[in-house]
């Protein structure tokens, strides 16, 4: 695991840039931006950049876990791959004013510095000199190199999962004040209107594909009831990035109709009853 590497606080969230740590070797700065595609000698930005990339999900796993405690592996990877895909990665690079000093082969001159979402060439090309300007930082540096650039990346991807670093801060506050134990919504549904014979169905619904902000895919999922004089009667439904997520939110949503629920949980202790 990285060193020193601390779980994100929304209170130290900055809106500015973070300074980029300085690579030592000038050699190695002008492999960074050096492309494969060059005919000048030189070695090319492609081995920094496999390392590099193994950096960047090192250190970004390691944030999402000790940050997000109580989220499932599935949704870490999926915050993960908001962090460390081309897109974003590709968007650091000229942010920093990177796309400035990389040195392309005339086929590609005419796309530097445009950065255009549909040029799916260029996004890469700058996301993998991101990548080798990261390996190049921490190599050059032995002694503080890995420590500086983790921090650095700390904060730079900090401002990119705010919203989700804020949310789960509310979340954790949340579970804090609950000393006693508490079931999921699902569980809890359950145990609610529940019975033997009576059905409770998690079924996918039409709904949004596609996460606004971050592209990722989402799922919709729809809790249905058989039983208690229903048949297919739809509870609530929630949309999330995983389907567990949607279900819990399906569930919760369907424990907000306090007055449905009350009467099903009526008809459930009149037929314990009549069964002694």
């Amino acid at each position: 695991m990285p060193p020193a590497v601390k779980p994100w606080r929304a209170s130290e969230i900055t809106a500015s840039l973070p300074p980029l740590p300085k690579i030592l070797d000038a050699e190695l700065e002008q492999t960074v931006f050096r492309h494969p595609g060059l005919s000048t000698p030189g070695p090319s930005y492609e081995r920094l950049e496999w390392l590099g990339d193994a950096y960047l999900e090192l250190i970004a796993s390691s944030l999402i876990f000790q940050t997000f405690h109580s989220t499932p592996s599935g949704k870490c990877s999926q915050l993960r791959e908001l962090l460390i895909c081309n897109k974003n990665l590709s968007k650091y690079f000229r942010e920093y004013g990177l796309d400035a000093k990389a040195q392309l082969p005339p086929d590609v001159h005419k796309f530097r510095g445009q950065g255009r979402s549909n040029d799916k060439d260029m996004i890469k090309i700058h996301a993998d000199m991101f990548e080798a300007y990261v390996a190049a930082a921490i190599m050059s540096d032995p002694e503080n190199g890995m420590q500086s650039t983790t921090s650095w990346l700390r904060t730079l991807f900090g401002r990119t999962i705010e919203t989700q670093i804020v949310q789960n801060e509310k979340e954790t506050a949340r579970e804090g004040d609950v000393q006693t134990f508490q079931l999921s919504a699902k569980d809890q549904l359950r145990a609610d209107i529940g019975a033997r014979g009576i059905q409770l169905r998690y079924e996918d619904r039409p709904g949004p594909s596609k996460d606004k902000h971050s592209g990722l895919p989402l799922f919709t999922v729809g809790v249905y009831l058989d039983g208690w004089g229903e048949k297919d009667k739809l509870l609530g439904w929630g949309t999330a990035l995983g389907k567990k997520e949607a279900g819990q939110k399906a569930a919760t949503k369907a424990l907000e109709n306090k007055k449905l629920i009350k009467l099903y949980k009526m008809k459930k202790e009149e037929a314990q009853k009549a069964n002694g």
